[in-house]
C-alpha cells in the first residue's frame, strides 16, 4: 500500500506540472501574453485551493491514495505561477 501512495503522490506532482506547462504554453503562444499569464496563474491558484480542499477531505475519510494524488497536485503550478508572475510584472 505504501508504494501506491508514493506513486499517487509523484503522479500528482507530474500531472500538475504537465497541466501548468500546457496552460503556460498556450498563454505564451498568444499575442497578449501578460493577460493570459494572469489567467493561467488565477486558474492555477483556484485549482490549488480546490485540490487542497478535496485532498484534505480525502485524507479525513482515510482515502490515502486520492489524498496523496490531490495534495501535491497544485504544488508545481502554484510555485511556477508565482515565479512567472514575478518575472512578468516585476
Amino acid at each position: 500500500m505504501r508504494a501506491a501512495i508514493w506513486v499517487a503522490g509523484i503522479g500528482g506532482l507530474v500531472v500538475g506540472h504537465i497541466l501548468w506547462l500546457a496552460g503556460i504554453s498556450l498563454a505564451i503562444a498568444t499575442s497578449s501574453i501578460s493577460t493570459w499569464v494572469l489567467v493561467v496563474s488565477a486558474v492555477s491558484f483556484a485549482v490549488g485551493i480546490v485540490s487542497g480542499w478535496l485532498g484534505w477531505r480525502c485524507y479525513q475519510r482515510k482515502s490515502e491514495g486520492w489524498a496523496a494524488f490531490l495534495l501535491p497536485l497544485p504544488v508545481s503550478p502554484v510555485l511556477f505561477s508565482i515565479a512567472v508572475l514575478g518575472v512578468t510584472y516585476l
